[in-house]
């Protein structure tokens, strides 16, 4: 039972999930403590398990189907109550179950999901999948003349893979004939710190030959630095984003400081260029909009290529149940003219939605002063509305 931050890895396993004429259960919890408080967490999986088994009932699946379903409300539920526990930067819980196959898999996500229980043939991933696309994965390499360590940053979790050593030993204070013994050895130390750069970049390229990071942070003194980037891989080079003051010998805990700050810088940049985009766009009269009405209007005639929203942005509206209206507003539904009913947060239910047409989601952390500028929500156009 896994019990880590989702991987890119373990989604594409969920996409390859073969229906084998089974219902699978996709449990989905919001957690964040920011909305939700822990003690609730137990009512709300109870209310969405029994709320899901009551419109099941009414459908017309086969009773051994049925009952295989029942087997993973248990087991899920059980996960919740007895073995859960809030940590890290975790934000929201996934669970797919297929009793008949014995598969239950557990996924931490780092973005708050929408709660919601669908029991279909096949694993429902779509927001899984978006909030992959929210993230990227770093590697901080650490070097010395003698060691190295090599660590990945991926939601504020932290991965080290294997140590690298070299045999230098230091320099040899010895003068020979005229000094030649002396520069002898010093070249021979030379090489082997070189061997040992070269070590480090070969194991860094085949790392991110199978995928593991996509920006690089390099961890060492500025003085060695010149000699070490130029051994980088020409594919990699670019990938380098900063040099940091520390080392394989410094303390875990400031090591970890500098990993979640570099994790940060990448966010941050991310945010800024999407913002600095959206803004542009709207201002020179191209395919955007921004600010809740006008975003919530776009959606229902398919119109939202990208929805950018503040990640700290809810907002209580009102959904149909048949068409995809939204509103803020109570009324009734200007497509198929039925009463349209109240939700905690149309924000969600406009991701959801967003999501079905195939649409794309861009959190941005909700302390960016750019956010004021498209009234914390705004979106990527397909055609002008």
């Amino acid at each position: 039972m896994n019990d880590n931050i989702i991987t890119a890895e373990e989604v594409r396993e969920l996409l390859e999930f073969q229906p084998g004429g089974t219902l699978v259960t996709s449990f989905y919890l919001n957690v964040d403590p920011r909305h939700v408080p822990s003690s609730k967490f137990t009512t709300l999986t109870r209310n969405l398990l029994r709320d899901k088994q009551q419109s099941l009932e009414k459908e017309d699946w086969p009773r051994e189907m049925l009952d295989k379903v029942k087997e993973d409300f248990k087991k899920i539920e059980n996960f919740v109550i007895n073995h859960f526990e809030l940590k890290g930067r975790v934000r929201g819980l996934v669970i797919i179950a297929d009793a008949a196959r014995d598969f239950f898999q557990v996924y931490r996500v780092a973005q708050p999901v929408k709660s919601q229980v669908v029991v279909d043939p096949d694993p429902y991933i779509r927001p899984l999948i978006a909030i992959l696309d929210e993230y990227h994965r770093l590697m901080l390499v650490l070097v010395d003349q003698r060691e190295a360590r090599l660590l990945t940053v991926y939601m504020g979790e932290i991965l080290e893979y294997e140590a690298y050593h070299s045999d230098v030993r230091g320099k040899v204070k010895e003068g020979g004939w005229y000094g030649l013994e002396e520069r002898r050895i010093e070249r021979s130390i030379k090489n082997k710190i070189v061997r040992h750069y070269q070590r480090v970049a070969d194991a860094v390229l085949e790392h991110f030959r199978r995928g593991h990071f996509e920006y690089l942070f390099i961890g060492m003194k500025v003085e060695d630095y010149s000699l070490f980037f130029p051994l980088l891989h020409s594919y990699l080079q670019p990938l380098v984003k900063e040099r940091l003051d520390i080392g394989p010998k410094d303390h875990i805990n400031t090591i970890i400081d500098a990993a979640l700050k570099a994790e940060r810088k990448i966010e941050e940049e991310e945010d800024n260029r999407i913002l600095e985009q959206l803004v542009e766009t709207l201002n020179r009269g191209g395919l955007a909009t921004k600010g809740i009405d006008n975003v919530l209007r776009s959606i229902p005639l398919g119109a939202c290529q990208a929805l950018v929203v503040d990640d700290d942005y809810h907002m209580p509206g009102y959904v149909c149940e048949d068409c995809p209206y939204l509103a803020l507003q109570e009324g009734i539904c200007t497509f198929c003219g039925k009463e349209a009913l109240p939700v905690e947060d149309v924000i969600e239910e406009a991701m959801e939605e967003v999501l079905l047409q195939r649409g794309e989601i861009k959190y941005i952390t909700a302390d960016n002063p750019r956010l004021e500028e498209i009234s914390h929500i705004g979106a990527f156009l397909r055609y002008q509305i």
